[in-house]
Formats: structure tokens, C-alpha cells, sequence
């Protein structure tokens, strides 16, 4: 339901406050204020809406009747009606005046001889936990001696169930589907003592084998966990040893290629010079000189650092020979 107080715009649901004498469908639930039995296809009806969507809440009303036996009350859910024309949200959902008129129309067509027992939600993904605005809505809107507010998580699979008690809301240990027990969490805020008093030893029994279930699967979840991060750092530490391998194959590599080799002479050309009155013969030779990339680099800056000394040099001197010119046409006194 909403969670905002402003946004319930809701109207009092019809309820006759008959009381139909029936025998419970299921075996004694003797320590429970009161039993709650739902129709096999009411409850498949209730629990396929509620994973009809897992991004926002989903709502109802539920319709049946107030029975009574020898153990007192307790509720036969017969059907549901889906909430339509409800705005649906991530935290709430609210039951507006069309939503209300589409559900007694339903009602007053398919269950003339039914009455509205109850409400149900969900919190996909936040638990079975009653909220504030949940409690005031059950208080004030259902507020039926027997009418019951039913609440699931359709992504964690748990249930809960509160009636309108004589101390105020009270919430409900387990409930029956034709017959068959199911267990219903009970909120936080209820006493253990309570919850413990309420059970049967076989209740007990299964609570235990549920416990160690769950033990089982946090253990499995961890395991993947760890084969996982395993699986991942073995991953890196390949990639690392790859990325070593082939820094180190290219340094070799690189070695290799770049060992300087002598020039090789390509062509000889004779040049006649004359030398003291005698006439010699001089060559030029045309070699080829492959350098290695890193050492061609080396070479340039050199040439580089080269043609810069001498440009400077030049500077020098010129700057020296203009200042002796200045000396030189400077008048005499």
C-alpha cells in the first residue's frame, strides 16, 4: 500500500459481518488467534499477481467469508480481486476511488454472496516487514474483527500475515491452503517467547531444517564466491605473465636488430688530385651505413646539439666583432 499518508485515497470496503457456521478444512491449530484458510485457486491467483511484477508493488482485496466452528473464528479466502486502476510505484501502491468502484463491481457481478475478508500486497525485494502506513491502513480501512492484511516478497519468497487483534494489530505464525499448513514470517517487532509458545514441535522441527537449508545455500553462494574471485585473479595473473613475455621477447628482439653493423661500400670513385707537383689518385667511396633505429636517434640528436654549439659560436663572434668595430669608430676625446 502507500506509504504516504496523503496519497490513501481509499473507501471503507463492504463488509456484512456474516458469520457462517463451517467446519476448519485443516487439522487443529489449537494456539492461533485466528486461522486464516485460503481456496487452492484463490491462493495460485494471489501468489501470480504478486510475481507479475518485481519493480513495482501489486495489490488486492481478498473475498470469502468469516466462518466460525467449536476453536472460534477463522477466515475462508475464496478469491482475490486484483487492485486495477491502482498507480503502482517502486515503494507503494494506492488504492484509488476508481480502483475501489472497479473491485465492489467485481465483487457485486462474480461473488454476490461473498464479502471482502481481508487485503494483500507486495514489497518486491524489501521484505515482509509491515509498514507504518501498512498498520494504518489495516487499522482504519479493515478494520473488521476478522478481516486480515497479507503481505509477500515475490523475490525472496517469504509471507506474513496480521489480523486486528484486541491489543491491536497481531501478526499470524502460519496460514492454510486447503488444509495444508504454511509458514508465515512473523515481524521483527514481535516477541520471540510469543512466536516459540505458538509452535508445535513439528514447527520447530521444520524451522530447524529451513535454518540449516539457508546454512547450506550461504555456504554454497560463498564458494562461488571464492571460485569466482579465483577465477578472476588467475585471469590477471596470465594477462601479467603474457605482458612480461612479450616486453621481454621484444627487448631481445629489438637487441638483436639494432646491432650496429659496419658500412658496406657500394661504389669506389677515383678523383686525381696534385699534391706537392705530382699528380695522385684519391677515392670516394659510397657506402651504405644501416643504423639501428635508437642509435639514428642518437646520431640526429647529436647533430642536432652540433649545429647549435656552432650557431652559438657564431653568434659569439660576430658579437665580438661588433663590439671591437664600435671600439674602432668610437670618436677620441
Amino acid at each position: 500500500m502507500a506509504k504516504k499518508k496523503d496519497e490513501v485515497r481509499v473507501t471503507p470496503p463492504r463488509e456484512t459481518g456474516r458469520v457462517v457456521r463451517r467446519v476448519f478444512p485443516g487439522p487443529d491449530a489449537g494456539g492461533t488467534p485466528l486461522r486464516v484458510n485460503f481456496d487452492r485457486q484463490a491462493y495460485a491467483d494471489l501468489t501470480g499477481h504478486a510475481k507479475e511484477s518485481v519493480d513495482a508493488e501489486v495489490g488486492g482485496v481478498l473475498v470469502g467469508e468469516i466462518c466460525e466452528d467449536g476453536d472460534g473464528l477463522f477466515v475462508d479466502v475464496r478469491a482475490v480481486i486484483r487492485a486495477l486502476a491502482a498507480r503502482e510505484a517502486r515503494a507503494h501502491i494506492t488504492f484509488t476511488h476508481e480502483t475501489w468502484t472497479k473491485i465492489h463491481a467485481v465483487l457485486d457481478r462474480d461473488y454476490p454472496d461473498l464479502q471482502i475478508v481481508g487485503w494483500y500486497h507486495t514489497h518486491p525485494g524489501f521484505g515482509v516487514e509491515f509498514s507504518a502506513m501498512d498498520r494504518f491502513i489495516q487499522e482504519n480501512f479493515f478494520s473488521g474483527r476478522a478481516q486480515i492484511a497479507f503481505l509477500t516478497d515475490p523475490l525472496g519468497g517469504d509471507t506474513a500475515l496480521c489480523f486486528n487483534g484486541a491489543k491491536g494489530i497481531e501478526a499470524l505464525s502460519r496460514f492454510w491452503v486447503d488444509g495444508r499448513e504454511h509458514k508465515a514470517r512473523v515481524p521483527a517487532s514481535q516477541s520471540a517467547s510469543t512466536a516459540v509458545e505458538n509452535a508445535a514441535p513439528g514447527d520447530v522441527r521444520r524451522d530447524i531444517e529451513r535454518l540449516e537449508a539457508r546454512i547450506s545455500q550461504l555456504i554454497q553462494a560463498v564458494d562461488e564466491q571464492r571460485t569466482n574471485f579465483y577465477r578472476v585473479l588467475m585471469t590477471v595473473v596470465v594477462f601479467v605473465c603474457a605482458g612480461i613475455i612479450t616486453w621481454v621477447g621484444y627487448a631481445i628482439w629489438s637487441d638483436r636488430m639494432d646491432q650496429l653493423e659496419p658500412p658496406r661500400v657500394q661504389s669506389y670513385v677515383p678523383v686525381p688530385m696534385t699534391i706537392g707537383g705530382e699528380t695522385v689518385m684519391l677515392g670516394i667511396g659510397i657506402v651504405n651505413w644501416k643504423v639501428p633505429p635508437r642509435l639514428d636517434a642518437l646520431i640526429t640528436r647529436a647533430a642536432q646539439a652540433e649545429v647549435e654549439l656552432r650557431e652559438m659560436q657564431r653568434q659569439e663572434l660576430l658579437k665580438l666583432q661588433q663590439e671591437r668595430q664600435q671600439k674602432k669608430t668610437k670618436p677620441k676625446k
